[in-house]
């Protein structure tokens, strides 16, 4: 990363920090469970904070305590700092997860200039549901979900895209109702809710390649005090199982070339004003 680049990286991730912050209050002071997830997770066990080049964070929650959440979230968040934004909230949001993000900020990702939803410097706030015991099933829940989730990107799609033939098939499926979408997704999610399956399922975002979708309940029932970035956020106590199925060798560092943030921008703007934008860096990434 050049110079200019790591100063934007690791000034956003203080950013990002602040909202973690504000999550674990709200988490702490409604007596909801929750565990950094993804690569936030991995940074928090190997790096004891952010990983240096993520650009974004990611926490995750048990259905019932996401719903607890979102419930008791408007009376506890510092309203006049943050917001909350799932597809009830913002009815141009288009996503299955809900975002905590900070006002007076802004965060466009690539390809996401054109979309009507509210934006800002956010953190992702992961979904994990009741999946089925045997392969078979999980397999067909996930690639359901999937096909929500397809039709909901479908904006994104269309213009993301290179390929004429793909852009076309998106153009299509952006024409299937959003709400019918996102009622698919809830029902397909709900089919072993209250049921002890001994699995859980991360049906958020694209995994089935890697099938890193399917976890234990086990690895999920306790949560573990961790440090990060000088603070302590919650961690599974089967984060070495999570780690290996997502990672594999996690506690390894990629090569040069793949520490990049997952999370691409277009523009940002941070609470002081200051504006990034990415032809900045003659790049159309946020590395």
């Amino acid at each position: 990363m050049s110079q200019k680049e790591t100063d934007i990286t690791r000034k956003l991730q203080g950013e990002i920090l602040d909202l973690l912050v504000e999550f674990d209050r709200i988490c702490r002071a409604g007596d909801i469970k929750y565990f950094l997830s993804c690569g936030t997770l991995l940074g928090a066990v190997r790096h004891k904070g952010f990983i240096p080049w993520d650009n974004d964070a990611d926490v995750e929650m048990l259905r019932e305590d996401y719903e607890k959440f979102v419930s008791v979230c408007p009376e506890l968040i510092q309203s006049d700092k943050f917001f909350f934004q799932d597809s009830s909230t913002d009815p141009n949001y288009n996503w299955t997860y809900g975002k905590l993000r900070k006002k007076g900020t802004r965060y466009i990702r690539l390809g996401q200039s054109d979309l009507k939803q509210k934006d800002g410097i956010c953190i992702d706030i992961f979904v994990l549901d009741t999946m089925a015991s045997s392969y078979f099933m999980q397999y067909t829940q996930y690639m359901l979900t999937c096909a929500c989730r397809k039709i909901l990107w479908a904006p994104v799609g269309e213009k993301l895209l290179k390929s004429e033939a793909i852009k076309l098939v998106f153009r299509i499926l952006g024409h299937i109702p959003r709400n019918w979408a996102l009622k698919w997704y809830g029902n397909v999610v709900g089919w072993y809710r209250n049921k002890d399956t001994g699995w859980l399922g991360f049906f958020n975002t694209g995994r089935s390649l890697a099938r890193s979708y399917a976890y234990r309940t086990e690895w999920y029932l306790e949560s573990l005090d961790c440090e990060f970035e000088g603070h302590h956020f919650s961690i599974p106590n089967g984060y070495d199982e999570i780690l290996k199925v997502k990672y594999q060798d996690y506690m390894e560092l990629p090569p040069g070339d793949q520490r990049k943030g997952s999370s691409p921008a277009e523009y940002i703007r941070f609470s002081d004003g200051e504006e990034w934008y990415a032809s900045e860096c003659g790049s159309r990434k946020l590395h």
